[in-house]
């Protein structure tokens, strides 16, 4: 939990204790899994209110796709990096070290249980760009080059695996699906 909370408080230390253990790598599932639970459960209870009783199906669809989306997001949002990192900017980190990495920077993405409470859609959000900036630490440390070719090859993956694909294969449906 230690290595979880560090690393969402963007420290870099945490990166060097976990570079080349394979056991780390259940660490990070299990965080991603965690987040991932949490932001389908968080979009469920949102719809919830408004839902009939027949919707209800439709509702469980959201929750299971919801946490596919996250566990996705996690492996598509690493390779976008892994790729511009390596390919494009000279990084040396494997596709299983960043992996590991941009797992344990995903507690944020826990958040979205709040999405019900005044301010929740808000706060819901912003975790969202909090795991952006952790991510980005993540890249920054495993890779092992400057600011900005980590912005840039965090960003670019984000944006596709964390608001593209949440929106179009959770967001739009649920809102489509389960509006009067």
């Amino acid at each position: 939990m230690n290595q979880l909370i560090r690393a969402a408080l963007f420290d870099g230390s945490v990166y060097s204790e976990i570079d080349e253990q394979p056991e780390h790598m259940f660490r990070a599932l299990g965080m991603v899994f965690i987040a991932a639970i949490a932001f389908g459960a968080g979009v469920w209870s949102y719809f919830r209110n408004s839902a009939d009783p027949e919707e209800l199906l439709e509702l469980n669809l959201v929750l299971f796709i919801g946490i596919a989306t996250i566990i996705m997001g996690w492996v598509v949002w690493t390779l976008f990096a892994w790729m511009l990192g390596t390919k494009l900017f000279g990084g040396s980190a494997s596709y299983r070290v960043l992996l590991r990495a941009m797992g344990l920077a995903y507690l944020p993405v826990c958040v979205w249980l709040m999405v019900n409470l005044p301010f929740g859609p808000f706060i819901s959000i912003s975790s969202h760009f909090w795991l952006l900036i952790a991510g980005i630490a993540a890249i920054k440390h495993i890779q092992a080059f400057a600011w900005w070719k980590a912005v840039i090859a965090g960003t670019i993956g984000w944006f596709w695996a964390l608001v593209m694909m949440p929106i179009f294969l959770v967001l739009a449906p649920a809102v489509n699906s389960l509006s009067p």
